[in-house]
């Protein structure tokens, strides 16, 4: 098993410690029309991603991963923004196999953060 799907495994979909920062400096109200906003931004950042991971084009997905990596950062994705930076290092490098492998991973991982918030949401 690769090192980083060990590490991907251990890591939480979601980092409370600053999902409770970010509703302290911004309120319980705002932070979750953020949260909302960033449901959204992700599935359609996702269906992209997806978009370009069935057409090969290596150099969007690379670009999609950034911008997903980035969002999922400020948010406290912790596994996505992990995966995201994984898979658009193997998107640059063109590694088709691993590209395949984290693709899957990282699917899972959206999908499951996505769940896990709209909870939240109460969607």
């Amino acid at each position: 098993m690769s090192d980083w799907l060990r590490l991907q495994a251990r890591l939480p979909l979601l980092d409370e410690h600053q999902l409770g920062r970010l509703e302290r400096e911004l309120g319980a109200k705002t932070l979750l029309r953020l949260l909302a906003l960033f449901v959204e931004d992700a599935r359609e950042q996702g269906r992209a991603l997806e978009q370009a991971f069935e057409a090969r084009d290596h150099g969007a997905m690379a670009r999609h991963c950034h911008s997903l990596k980035s969002a999922c950062g400020s948010y406290g994705a912790l596994r996505c923004q992990f995966l995201g930076e994984k898979l658009e290092l193997s998107c640059r490098e063109r590694n088709e196999a691993r590209v395949a492998e984290q693709m899957g991973a990282w699917r899972q991982a959206l999908e499951a953060t996505l769940d896990e918030l709209a909870a939240r949401l109460g969607d």
